[in-house]
C-alpha cells in the first residue's frame, strides 16, 4: 500500500506535472519518470530528502515563479547557521552574524566542506528553476539550514558546516559552524535586507551585527524602506529607489509615487535615476500607468538600474522605463533575474500529506516578441515589448564593491552625463 508522501507525489503528478503549461514535452517526461522512481522510496527518505525531492519537481519547470511554497504544517529543518551570507558569483561573503562570530564578519568563504562555490552550485542546481543568477540567491538560504548539504551529499555531517575563510584583514582559517536552534536566529529577510546594514527585526535582542561601509552607499542606505525618494544635485536627477513592489505596512506604493511627483515637481530635474536592483516582484497594476508619464516630464535621460535580484514586476518596470522612453533611456547595472519569457500568476497545488504546495503558473508574458494567441497570455496587456534588457552600462554590484562601499552603477551614470554634457 501506498505511504502518505507517495500519495503526495501522486498528486503532484496529476495535478501539476500534467496540468502545468510550462513543462516542456521533455521536461514534463523526466518529472514523470522521476516520480515513478521516487515514490517507491518517498516513505523511507529522510526529512531533508523528502524537501529536497519537492523542490526538484517544482524546479522542473525551468521557471522562476514555479516555486515551492510550505504551508503552515510542512516541516522544514529547524536549525539554521549563526551566519547569514551573501552568494556572489565566485564567492559567499558573510553578511551577518551573532555575536560569536563577530570576528568573521566580512569575511569570504572560500570553500565549504572543501568545495568552492561552483562545486556546490552544481549539487544543488536543480532545486530551482530559472537563471542560474536567481538559482543562486534561492539555494543561498536553503543551504544556510541544517541538514540540506548533508542531504546533498556535500556534507558529512548534518549539524555542521566546515568552512574556509579569508577573513577581512586577508588571513586564511577554518571554521566549524555549528546550527543552531531558529528561535536563536532573526527571522528570515529578503535579499535587499540581507545587504543592507539596517538592523532586521530581533537582531539586537539576539546580539547580531552586519556589515556596514563606511561611507554606505545611498542605495544600502534606510534597509528598512521599500521606496525611497532623493534628490542628486550633481547629476540634476531625482533618484526613485523601489525594493518591492508591493504595499507594505509603512508605505504604499501610492505614497511613493506621490513622493516622487512631488520631488520632480519641485525640483524639475533633467534626469531620472530609477533603482530597480532590489526589486523583486509584485503588482504592475501598481505603476504602469504612472510609469507612462515619466518621460513626458523628465527631458533628459531615464536611467534604470538593474541586477541580479530584479525579478518579475521589477523586471517590467525597467523594461517599461526603457519602451515609454526609447532613445533617452538606459540601463545600467547587471543582467536581471529572469529571462525574458517567463510564466507568473496561477495557484497552489498543495500535497495533502506534508503541505508542500507546487505554484502552477498561468499567466504568460514574453517582453521581446509578446505573447498574442499564445495560451495563458497575459503580459501583454502592459504594453512592454522591448528588443531585449542587456545593460547598456555594465555595472555589476560584486564582493569588492559592496564590501568598500561603492556603487558602481551611479559611478556609471555619472561618466554617462558627463560624456553627454561634453
Amino acid at each position: 500500500m501506498a505511504g502518505p508522501r507517495a500519495d503526495d507525489l501522486r498528486v503532484v503528478r496529476e495535478e501539476y506535472i500534467l496540468k502545468s503549461p510550462v513543462l516542456t514535452a521533455a521536461a514534463r517526461a523526466n518529472a514523470l519518470h522521476f516520480i515513478d522512481t521516487t515514490s517507491p522510496t518517498a516513505d523511507a527518505m529522510t526529512p531533508e530528502q523528502f524537501l529536497l525531492c519537492a523542490l526538484r519537481l517544482a524546479a522542473s519547470a525551468d521557471n522562476g515563479h514555479d516555486v515551492l511554497n510550505a504551508g503552515d504544517e510542512a516541516w522544514f529543518p529547524g536549525a539554521r547557521l549563526p551566519v547569514r551570507m551573501i552568494w556572489f558569483q565566485d564567492t559567499w561573503v558573510i553578511a551577518r552574524t551573532d555575536s560569536a562570530h563577530a570576528d568573521i564578519l566580512g569575511a569570504r568563504v572560500l570553500r565549504i566542506e572543501g568545495k568552492t562555490s561552483q562545486a556546490v552550485f552544481r549539487k544543488a542546481r536543480d532545486l530551482f528553476g530559472g537563471t542560474d543568477a536567481y538559482r543562486r540567491w534561492n539555494i543561498e538560504g536553503l543551504l544556510e539550514s541544517a541538514g540540506v548539504l548533508h542531504a546533498l551529499g556535500v556534507a558529512p555531517q548534518s549539524d555542521r558546516l566546515e568552512l574556509d575563510l579569508q577573513l577581512p584583514d586577508g588571513h586564511r582559517a577554518k571554521r566549524t559552524l555549528h546550527f543552531v536552534p531558529r528561535s536563536e536566529v532573526p527571522g528570515g529577510q529578503p535579499p535587499r535586507r540581507v545587504w543592507s546594514p539596517a538592523p532586521w527585526p530581533g537582531e539586537s535582542d539576539k546580539g547580531w551585527s552586519a556589515v556596514n561601509p563606511h561611507p554606505t552607499p545611498l542605495y544600502l542606505q534606510e534597509g528598512e524602506r521599500s521606496f525611497r525618494v532623493v534628490r542628486i544635485p550633481q547629476f540634476d536627477a531625482v533618484y526613485l529607489q523601489m525594493r518591492t513592489h508591493l504595499d507594505t505596512p509603512q508605505e504604499t506604493i501610492e505614497d511613493f509615487r506621490r513622493r516622487a511627483d512631488e520631488a520632480i515637481g519641485q525640483y524639475h530635474p533633467r534626469n531620472l535615476i530609477f533603482d530597480l536592483r532590489f526589486d523583486s516582484g509584485g503588482n504592475t497594476e501598481l505603476t504602469r500607468d504612472w510609469q507612462r508619464t515619466l518621460p513626458q516630464r523628465v527631458p533628459g535621460r531615464l536611467y534604470a538600474l538593474v541586477s541580479s535580484y530584479t525579478f518579475s514586476a521589477g523586471i517590467v518596470a525597467a523594461a517599461a522605463l526603457k519602451h515609454d522612453a526609447g532613445s533617452r533611456a538606459r540601463i545600467v547595472g547587471d543582467r536581471v533575474g529572469d529571462r525574458l519569457r517567463w510564466w507568473s500568476e496561477g495557484h497552489d497545488v498543495c500535497m495533502p500529506n506534508s503541505h508542500y504546495c507546487m505554484h502552477l503558473t498561468s499567466g504568460l508574458w514574453d517582453l521581446v516578441h509578446g505573447c498574442a494567441g499564445q495560451p495563458g497570455c497575459y503580459g501583454d496587456r502592459y504594453d512592454v515589448h522591448i528588443g531585449g534588457l542587456g545593460p547598456d552600462l555594465y555595472a555589476p554590484l560584486t564582493a569588492d564593491d559592496w564590501l568598500t562601499g561603492r556603487d558602481p552603477g551611479l559611478e556609471a551614470i555619472g561618466r554617462d552625463l558627463e560624456k553627454r554634457d561634453r
